[in-house]
This record gives structure tokens, sequence and C-alpha cells, in this order.
């Protein structure tokens, strides 16, 4: 059976420079082989391919199935437009159309309604089911899947078969982490994440072994000389009672390989130890990505997630032992007060965490959450496409302050993400490739643009306190910025930290068209 995979363009309005890749994809790919299918997997981004041209190399494949991952409906025009292109060059031929991902399983009836009839909508984890596709296939009984297929638990994460990796050229080419995930699922159950409404029947989080974890990254560094990796996991270590035992056994895995790397992960505070952060920094650990969110226990109770008082602690020593540290923060969402956002900001100032990304991040509940449904049954709404932004409760008029706080650091979304971003490539450098002074020159150019963030930030909260925010004092904070925020993409493409200047300038341009 022939296959094509599909990563449709993604079209956000925000500006994200990182492009990584489809790691769910490849892990189909992977099994689908397993039976004997043959794959094509095509992602537009990776393969610099517009709609049409993924239309037409798909249907130049002759496929007997065709699937595409959605993340959010931000793919549905692409995936429509490849759709279109591809049903025509086929001329009637039978295909087996399907889609997945995030989008199908946390909105199925949104996807129900925006995707074509004979499209069939997977929910959940697909690595097993899939195949189930290719049975009826050669028996003949397609004809007797439902449209919506709700995937069975897929095998326990080490029975799964390593993911194909087909664009691995490019990762290397560009300095990029390879992705890997140690676990599915997380702990937790925000009643804001996806996360709850993304399991299935499966449990809440299943962990690969360390020992199979460090053979797939010594068959990594063997085939094609990978050294940097990203775990994509929710929730690396998993449960506190195990948390210390998985870091050391996993660290003591890739320290008796004699592997020679670094790697981010993905955290919750109340995993951690001092000898877990030293134990993995042994093997490796130089990227932390922490969910921090707020520093108010009472939040944390309202969100039914467990709070960790260590976490400053943890943040300090993970940034004492060189560990890179980004923090997954809500310094606005539904209970936010002013005096609460302006404590936890110079907090996370105090620990250099106060970024655009950081400073601007407010609480939307996710498609399959607890606030979503919530909010959908109280409003009766059946399909509501995407996140939904709760208002502020407590302090009604912190709409104002957060959208004049959003326009006003707009100019420096994009060289501030670029900088953020480039960061674990240029900390793998520095390690391996000789690129100390590259680093801190990153590392300097990030430094300047959080505190232009931070000295904006605090600006305009003053200004809302005493009840003076003005259009123009506003306006010139936002043309400051946008003044600063060309003076930073000069100087990341200077030092060679973009790989495409026109299109980074082109990028500035479409979200500051009016100051251009």
């Amino acid at each position: 059976m022939r296959w094509v995979l599909i990563k449709p363009l993604h079209h956000s309005p925000f500006y994200d420079p990182e492009i990584q890749e489809p790691l769910g994809m490849e892990y189909l790919a992977s099994s689908l082989k397993t039976v004997g299918c043959i794959v094509l997997l095509l992602d537009g981004a990776l393969n610099k391919l517009d709609n049409i041209k993924i239309g037409r190399r798909t249907a130049a494949f002759q496929p007997d199935a065709v699937g595409f991952s959605i993340t959010t409906d931000c793919d549905l025009d692409s995936l429509l437009t490849i759709y279109g292109e591809c049903k025509e060059l086929l001329e009637g031929k039978p295909v087996f159309w399907i889609a997945g991902g995030n989008f199908v399983t946390t909105e199925p009836e949104y996807a129900a309604k925006s995707l074509p009839d004979e499209m069939h909508l997977m929910r959940f984890e697909a690595d097993i089911s899939i195949r189930d596709i290719v049975h009826k296939w050669r028996e003949k009984t397609l004809d007797s899947l439902p449209r919506r297929i709700d995937a069975v638990p897929p095998a326990l994460p080490d029975e799964l078969p390593f993911p194909v990796r087909p664009f691995y050229a490019t990762v290397l080419q560009y300095g990029w982490a390879f992705n890997i995930q140690g676990s599915r699922g997380c702990c937790s159950a925000c009643k804001y994440c996806a996360s709850r409404g993304m399991r299935g029947a499966n449990p809440a989080w299943r962990g690969r072994s360390p020992e199979n974890m460090v053979r797939e990254l010594e068959w990594l560094a063997k085939q094609y000389g990978a050294q940097i990796f990203n775990f994509v996991d929710e929730d690396f270590l998993g449960p506190p009672i195990n948390a210390r035992k998985r870091a050391k056994d996993f660290a003591e895995g890739i320290i008796s390989k004699g592997l020679k790397i670094n790697f981010g992960i993905q955290i919750r505070p109340n995993s951690l130890t001092i000898e877990t952060i030293d134990n993995l920094y042994r093997a490796g650990l130089r990227y932390v990505f922490m969910g921090i969110e707020s520093d108010n226990p009472s939040d944390f109770k309202h969100w039914g997630r467990q709070y960790c008082a260590d976490t400053w602690q943890w943040v300090e020593h993970l940034q004492w032992r060189g560990i890179e540290v980004n923090a997954g923060t809500l310094l606005f969402h539904s209970e936010s007060t002013a005096e609460g956002i302006r404590s936890f900001a110079n907090k996370l100032r105090q620990y250099n965490l106060l970024n655009y990304r950081t400073a601007v991040n407010r609480l939307d509940a996710m498609p399959g959450s607890f606030f979503h449904n919530e909010y959908m049954a109280a409003t009766g709404e059946t399909a509501t496409g995407g996140c939904i932004t709760l208002p502020f409760n407590k302090q009604p008029e912190l709409e104002f302050l957060y959208q004049t706080i959003t326009d006003a650091l707009s100019p420096l979304e994009i060289p501030s993400m670029h900088a953020l971003c480039a960061i674990p490539t240029a900390q793998t450098n520095k390690l391996f490739h000789n690129g100390e002074a590259s680093f801190h020159l990153l590392k300097d150019i990030n430094a300047a643009c959080d505190n232009q963030v931070a000295s904006c930030f605090f600006e305009i909260l003053d200004m809302f306190e005493k009840e003076n925010i003005t259009t123009n004092k506003t306006d010139k904070l936002r043309y400051e910025n946008l003044l600063f925020g060309w003076k930073m993409i000069d100087r990341l493409i200077s030092a060679g930290f973009v790989r495409s200047p026109e299109s980074l300038y082109n990028a500035m341009q479409r979200l500051n068209h009016e100051n251009v």
C-alpha cells in the first residue's frame, strides 16, 4: 500500500522561526513500514514546497492513501488547497483520505464540518490503528470504516519502532535539534490545557525506558552524527516519585555510551531535585523549558495543578549550571490582578525570564480542556475554532492593560523570538564547534531585547496603575520599540544568525506595516 503523509503549511499570526521535524508523522511512517507499506513524507516548510507543489508531488506518487497531520485550524487553508489539487490530478483514482493530529483529536466536530466528507478522522495516537487501515485495504473492506475513528491505545512506547528520519539532511544543514519523544502524555491535568482531551483511553503519562531512549540517541549519533536533541515531551521526567531514578538511569546510560551530546527537555518543577539537575547536566542537558505559570499558589489551585514552592531554587541551580531556562508563564489570566502581575513580572525579571513571550502570554482555554468545555456548555456553542480567550474576572480593566502592552511590544516580537530560538543551536556550536564568541554575542542580543521588553512593560504598568495612559505615550513607546527592533534584526543578520535576511525583513514589515 502506498501512503503519502503530509504536514500542511501552518498560517499562524505569530512569528515562529522554529521549524521542526514532523515527529508524529515520522512515527506513523515507521509503523506503516513494519506492515510493508511504501511511505512518502511531505512537510511544506521542510520541503520548501507551496500547496500546489505538495499536491502535485502527492498525485505523482500515485498513493492508495493520503494522511494529513493538522495542528490547528490555521492549517485548514493549506490542507484544502493541497487536497483540491491532488484530487484533480488523480482523476478519479480511489484514495483513502484521512486526517489526524491535535486539531482532529481535540475539535472533532469542528474538524468534521471543515474537512471534505470523504476524509476520515483519526483521533488520538494512531501508531497502531493506522495499521488496521492497511489490513482492511488488503481485505478490500475499507468501506466498513466509520468516518470518525478513535485510535486504540498504542503499544508501550518501548515497543514502537524508532521513527524514520527523512529530513535528517536539512536538520544537519541548519544545525537544528533532532526531535525525540521520551514519553507521551502528562502527569498534570491543568484545566486550561488540551492534554486531558488528547488522552483517549491512554494513561495520563507513559514513559519510554531510559535504555530505549539512549539506544535511539546512540543510533542517531552514529547514523547521522547528531549532537543536539530536543525532547518534545510535555513532561520528560514523569511522576515525581520516579523522576529522580529516571533521570539518574538516563544520564548514566548516556555517559556509559560515551555520547558527546547536548539536549533540551520540558519539565515540571515538582519533578526536580539538585541531584536530578546535576545528573542530567553531566549527561548533556543544556536547555530546559519549565512550566512556572504563576508565583501565586491560589492560581494553581484554580487551575487544578500542584504548586511547587521550590521553583525558584531549581531555576537558580539550573542557571548556575549554565543550563538555559525558558519559562512557560501566564502573567495574564482570568484571575489576574495588577498587583499580582507586577509581583510575578518582577520575579521573572530577577531571574532573566521576562522576555517578549513571557510578557504577553495569556491563558487561553485550549480545545478539549475543562475550561474550554465549561465555556462551550455555558454558551451552547458546539464548534468554536481554536482556543478561547477567557475574560479578566477580577479586574476587567486589565483587558485595556493587556491590549496596550501587546500593541506596544509587538515590534519586538520578531527579533526577540528569533534570538531566543537561536540559542540552542548556538549553544551546541559553543560546546562542540568553537562557537564561544558567537554564543555570547547572541546572548548579548537576547539580553538587549529582554531589557527593552522589561523597560516598556513596567513603564506601561506604572502608567496603568497611576491611570495616566495616553495614546501619545504608548505610540511613542511602540515607535521606540520599532526602531530598536530593526536595530536588533540588523545585529542578528550581521552576526550570521539569520539564514534568510529578506524573509526576516519582510516579516518585520508585515508586522509593523503601519509604522514603516
